[in-house]
């Protein structure tokens, strides 16, 4: 019994083969099954995820579309290579068109626009498409019925294919109208404010030029009392003088009438040079000079001119320039201020000159002045002067001198000194402190050896030479008389015309004349200049002198390359210029 019961036991724990089997694919199918759940599970959570990406792409795409809707942003699309073109509702809505009537269409987009854009608006796609590779950007006008006009304005973008071809033009259109009126408000305010500004400155130029007219009429209402009240004291010694002589008076009273009528006309003369030289027309010869040994100079002629209580200090800077100026003009301007300087300290004092260089930028320069300068600083430990005075002090005939005292024509004439040499005079004063007058001119290269001052040589004494046949050309009845009775006195033999042409006609017709003196300003329609250019060509070799006493003609004859002779002259300056015009004319 045991053995049978152990054997079946036994027997019964085998397994058959079919049925491991069935077991082995079992398994491999539930593993199976089970990675196909998995898989399974992946897409459905995979497909969620898109679901709800798509709803939130959704959501946002009606948020994009209501924002667009409520904010009046019309968008549109161009497929340039089929020629379809798309336009939002809103885009109908901002041009007016009806979505039923009308189809999207580049034609379409023009007739909608002001006729005055559509140029402008065809030019600026077609640059787009040309070379865009930036935002593509347009402003227009649209004219619709309910609304009027109004502004809109295009963004967009080029698409370009891989080869580099426009593909689609893409964008976006808003209206600016509002922007565009507040632009055109603000730039009619502005038209407003700058027409009012420029009325404004207009009637402010109109309020100055009648200022300046007064103050010029003031100015020339005082230049012209002064200059009668001294030339009238001149006439009056002369004139009265002639009477005195016509009457007949003792040889000794007779010689002292004459001394004082010869310094009479000798001061109307000088009188007649500062004028010029304060109105910038007396002619000046600026050479290089060299104001090292000028100073020197300067201080012998101050010291012999001015009282022997006032010590005079000359400072000369180690690298001084030399000045491109009229030495004569200049000695004349300095002595002036020395002159000025010496009434200004009754008791003594010091009178300083100072020279130094300065380098002036006419950006910031009071008098717009620019480059080189020599400096010469006359500074005196006088009185000084008052505000209101100091203002005034480059006013011709202002003087605060007494009667007879002064013409006050001082500073004015180194003023226009200055100013005529291509520099400046500025004066800076404090009562109780002194004056300190400062002069500017321009520098020069140094043509002479240092310390040789280029101070120009005295003329060298000519022969007389035969008496000559001149013609005298003078418009004037009383220089004419004198002057020819001036030649005679020197032995020549005069005819006199009156006018440019009447000489003309007189040498046509065979007058024979050995040299021609006339006047630069005449009537008659040509002058002196003109006459000796012409009687250059017809008459070449027959010398010619001219004279004048106005200031702008030395300039005009030096340029023409004639010899001038300067109002007044004496008989000793006329005789030598004659023989001087005879040697270079013939």
């Amino acid at each position: 019994m045991p053995e049978s019961l152990s054997g079946k036991r036994a027997a019964a724990t085998k397994t058959r083969p079919d049925q491991r089997l069935t077991l082995a694919a079992l398994r491999r199918r539930a593993a199976s099954l089970e990675a196909r759940n998995a898989a399974l599970a992946e897409e459905v959570a995979a497909r969620d995820a898109a679901l709800a990406k798509l709803e939130r792409q959704l959501r946002g795409e009606e948020r994009l579309r209501l924002a667009q809707h409520h904010a009046g942003i019309g968008l549109w699309a161009w497929d340039i290579g089929s020629g379809e073109i798309s336009w939002s509702p809103e885009y109908f809505a901002l041009h007016g068109l009806d979505p039923g009537q009308v189809a999207p269409s580049r034609a379409a987009w023009i007739e909608a626009m002001a006729p005055e854009d559509r140029a402008a608006a065809e030019a600026a796609v077609e640059a787009c498409l040309n070379h865009c590779d930036a935002e593509y950007r347009l402003e227009y006008r649209v004219r619709r019925p309910a609304q009027g006009e109004r502004w809109l304005a295009s963004r967009g973008r080029l698409v370009r294919g891989a080869g580099g071809e426009p593909q689609r033009l893409i964008g976006l259109t808003f209206d600016i109208t509002d922007r565009k009126r507040a632009e055109l408000a603000i730039a009619a305010t502005n038209a407003t404010l700058r027409q009012e500004v420029e009325e404004e400155a207009r009637a402010r130029e109109a309020a100055q030029a009648r200022l300046f007219q007064t103050l010029k009429l003031e100015a020339l209402g005082q230049l012209t009392g002064g200059v009668a009240h001294d030339f009238n004291n001149l006439l009056s010694v002369i004139t009265n003088g002639v009477a005195l002589l016509k009457r007949g008076i003792e040889p000794a009273r007779r010689e002292r009438l004459l001394d004082a009528m010869e310094k009479a006309a000798h001061r109307g003369a000088d009188l007649t040079r500062r004028l010029l030289s304060f109105a910038r027309r007396q002619a000046l010869r600026p050479e290089p000079l060299d104001l090292r040994a000028w100073l020197e100079e300067m201080r012998e002629l101050l010291a012999r001119a001015l009282r022997g209580d006032i010590a005079i200090e000359v400072e000369a800077a180690p690298d001084l320039w030399w000045a491109r100026v009229d030495a004569a003009e200049l000695e004349l301007a300095v002595l002036n201020l020395g002159v000025n300087a010496r009434d200004a300290m009754p008791r003594g004092g010091v009178l300083r000159l100072v020279a130094g260089n300065v380098e002036l930028d006419a950006l910031t320069d009071a008098d717009r002045l620019g480059g080189a300068f020599t400096r010469i600083a006359v500074h005196d430990t006088g009185t000084g002067m008052a505000p209101e005075v100091l203002a005034r002090a480059f006013e011709p005939f202002f003087s605060t001198k007494d009667v007879g005292q002064g013409t006050g024509l001082g500073l004015a004439q180194v003023y226009g000194f200055a100013r005529q040499s291509g520099g400046t005079a500025r004066v800076a004063s404090r009562p109780g402190e002194g004056t300190t007058v400062t002069l500017l001119l321009p520098r020069a290269a140094p043509t002479l050896p240092a310390g040789v001052a280029a101070v120009p040589p005295a003329p060298r004494a000519a022969e007389e030479g035969a008496p000559l046949h001149l013609l005298l050309v003078e418009d004037d009845e009383a220089v004419a008389e004198l002057t020819a009775e001036m030649l005679r006195h020197l032995g020549h033999t005069v005819t006199r015309v009156a006018s440019g042409p009447a000489a003309i006609r007189a040498l046509t017709e065979g007058l024979a004349v050995e040299l021609v003196l006339t006047d630069v300003v005449m009537t008659g329609g040509q002058d002196g200049l003109e006459l000796a250019k012409q009687l250059g060509r017809n008459h070449p070799g027959l010398p010619i002198l001219l004279y004048s006493g106005y200031g702008g003609a030395p300039a005009r004859v030096a340029a023409a390359g004639l010899p001038l002779l300067r109002k007044p002259y004496s008989l000793e300056e006329l005789r030598r210029a004659l023989v001087a015009a005879r040697q270079s004319g013939g």
